[in-house]
């Protein structure tokens, strides 16, 4: 069968754009559905104990604080939570419900905001949720506290490292943090090549 410039026309357009459409289609899948979730135990490394906050501090749900945790190579930015509910990793003190995270992104290492404004999230990170959540800037990716630091939009797989938290006297303190600490900590398969 030979082609004709008038089939050309059609063929070439055609797909370019049936291409065009199965990538968007890819990356929707990827960007929606494709996501790890987080450990129900999480692996913990060993760190400095640091006081992070007083109970009293986070007196509502939903209120926070950021922190930095000490590392062999620097410091890491974190946010501490109280949540509504339980979550794997996270802490009960007397019924009332913390845990904490890593702020940097696991797709690309941007720092990621605690975006309590659900209204001003949906505008600004492209994702609507009825409570708040963690945004990267960078990449739009959002993070899903009450999963327990789970991706659930945009680039990010991994969901956000957390930090282990003890309570004492009406104070949190920071004890390590899980392990890996993606994207500082590379993954290593049992056959010892990369993966994450």
């Amino acid at each position: 069968m030979k082609l004709s410039r008038r089939d050309l026309v059609w063929i070439v357009p055609s797909s370019v754009a049936a291409t065009f459409f199965g990538w968007f289609g890819w990356r929707t899948v990827k960007i929606q559905f494709l996501k790890s979730g987080p450990n129900a135990q999480p692996q913990w490394k060993d760190g400095e104990r640091v006081e992070i906050a007083e109970l009293a501090e986070l007196d509502e749900v939903w209120s926070f604080k950021y922190f930095e945790y000490p590392l062999t190579a620097g410091k890491l930015p974190c946010t501490v939570l109280r949540l509504p509910g339980p979550v794997p990793g996270g802490l009960t003190v007397e019924g009332r419900h913390y845990a904490a995270w890593s702020r940097i992104c696991t797709h690309q290492g941007c720092t990621v905001d605690y975006v309590r404004n659900t209204e001003a999230g949906a505008i600004l990170y492209n994702y609507r949720s009825d409570h708040p959540f963690f945004g990267c800037k960078c990449h739009f990716g959002a993070f899903d506290p009450v999963q327990a630091g789970k991706a659930v939009f945009g680039p990010p797989r991994f969901p956000l490292p957390r930090i282990r938290l003890v309570a004492e006297l009406g104070v949190l303190y920071a004890t390590g943090h899980e392990t890996p600490l993606r994207p500082l900590e590379s993954l290593r398969t049992v056959g010892g090549s990369r993966s994450g």
